[in-house]
């Protein structure tokens, strides 16, 4: 169930790269680096404060995923359900209100744009959305908790390529106009909102009737406390580096960091695709108080390796060329460093992902917290330090060391967070998934195509001999009568 659940989430989150890959290079020439700059901020934007929910959308998946598993679900999955979203919904408000009243503010931050009250009705369209997309997150959590990912991704990936399709319309119907351009998204994730809603009020284990409960509310904040936090630093950092480069020197660097930046991040729709199914599974583990919470760590971190190193190495070993390719001469020779060391992080990133789900899944969404916010301010300042002094490549320098930094803290403290006995052993494939990853990102500082060509064909066939080795002690487990 677990790997077809994923494979359901990969789907649904990798479609929409091919449709982003034919349309960025359309909306590039038709925007110009200054308005695409500002078009990559407010995906961003609205990728941020569909985010900062308060941890509700978490909170969600967590309070309901164990009621799913009983046999016969209790009645307070309407409380749970109700109380969550209301507080979302005001959540929402409050910040499309924020939003709206700091538009005019904020401009000066995100670019020069030749028309300022374009941008700001840009900005006003968002605001309007913002209700819509805060709420979205506590529904989609409750079908994740039911494990219903066929749903999710029944809307995600129609919503996925409107992301991209939607400006690009714009820009054939209308021309390059950004206000356009964030009401027709705003309309986008207005329908998705509705669409989630009418599956999470009417499928299987759909709760009678949604009930406001002041007793629902602490324990929907304690869970969701600590998960906040994370919910919002992390993404904070994830997308301040953008205003940062914006403040410090243009929109139109701000092009040269988003492009191999959104290139390379689409990647973490695979760990997307798989945490999505693991964090209920880990919040049953741990309620359960066995070793299999362990046992599908270890295997998840393998399984994460293995799909990460080949795409990230590539990406590394082939920046000049695939750039060059995709966006031209100029394009490439500003950007393909970059490219190379966001796939480095890319791939740091996605493997850490896995102890942090287990952490959050396991109830110790507290350290999760407690890191990120040791490393907001520690990030913030290197990042401006290091884009004033070294412009962009010191900006994706400072964020690959965060990668760094935040993947060898969950691992440290993800132990702590493994229910019951820890069965079985770490082996010497794990060593080779560390030594493949480090050869193959560091041969792609070689200047001839020659000798990285040979590094692929390498990394290639290794990776299938590790995944060989890692089906055939799979299938030994499940002829031997063992979880799957």
């Amino acid at each position: 169930m677990l790997l077809r659940n994923a494979a359901l989430n990969l789907f649904g989150l990798g479609a929409p790269l091919l449709v982003a890959a034919a349309t960025i290079p359309a909306l590039l020439t038709a925007l110009g680096t200054e308005r695409f700059g500002f078009l990559a901020l407010m995906w961003a934007l609205v990728s941020y404060f569909g985010l900062f929910d308060l941890g509700l959308g978490r909170a969600v998946t967590h309070q309901l995923a164990s009621r799913y598993a009983d046999p016969q679900p209790d009645s307070g999955i309407g409380r749970v359900l109700g109380t969550a979203l209301a507080l979302m919904t005001g959540i929402g408000v409050v910040t499309g209100v924020l939003m709206a009243l700091g538009a005019e503010r904020a401009l000066p931050y995100m670019g020069r744009l030749p028309d300022a009250a374009e941008g700001a009705r840009a900005i006003l369209w968002m605001a309007l959305a913002m209700p819509a997309i805060v709420a979205t997150s506590g529904l989609r959590g409750a079908l994740e908790a039911r494990q219903a990912f066929g749903i999710v991704n029944a809307i995600r990936v129609p919503m996925g390529l409107f992301t991209y399709l939607g400006p690009l319309l714009v820009v054939w119907w209308v021309g390059p106009r950004l206000d356009w351009m964030a009401a027709v998204l705003s309309f986008g994730r207005i329908v998705a909102c509705l669409a989630h809603a009418g599956f999470v009020l009417r499928g299987p284990h759909a709760p009678a009737r949604l009930e406001w409960s002041r007793d629902a509310v602490r324990p929907m904040l304690r869970t969701g406390g600590w998960m906040s936090v994370s919910n919002v630093v992390g993404p904070l950092m994830g997308n301040a580096d953008r205003f940062i480069i914006a403040a410090l020197l243009s929109a139109t660097a701000v092009t040269y960091y988003a492009v191999p930046h959104e290139l390379v991040s689409k990647l973490w729709v695979v760990p997307g695709a798989l945490t999505a199914v693991l964090f209920p599974a880990f919040v049953v583990q741990a309620s359960r108080g066995t070793g299999g919470g362990g046992r599908l760590f270890r295997r998840a971190v393998r399984g994460m390796a293995l799909a990460m190193l080949p795409v990230t190495a590539a990406l590394s070993l082939f920046a000049p060329e695939l750039l060059n390719a995709w966006l031209g001469p100029e394009m490439a020779r500003n950007c393909a460093p970059l490219l190379q060391l966001f796939a480095v992080g890319v791939f740091l990133n996605g493997v850490a992902t896995i102890p942090y789900t287990l952490l959050q899944g396991a109830g110790h969404s507290r350290t999760t917290a407690l890191v990120h916010c040791f490393e907001l301010p520690v990030f913030m300042g290197l990042m401006w330090w290091l884009t004033q002094s070294h412009g962009v490549l010191g900006a994706t320098v400072a964020w690959l060391l965060r990668m760094v930094f935040d993947t060898v803290a969950m691992f440290v403290f993800a132990p702590r967070a493994l229910p019951g006995p820890v069965e079985g052993r770490w082996d010497v494939s794990d060593a080779a998934w560390l030594v493949a990853a480090l050869l193959a990102f560091a041969a792609s500082a070689l200047p001839d195509l020659a000798p990285r060509v040979t590094v692929a064909v390498a990394l290639v066939g290794g990776t299938a001999f590790l995944a060989a080795r890692q089906w055939r002690l799979l299938s030994q487990e499940r002829s031997r009568g063992g979880p799957a």
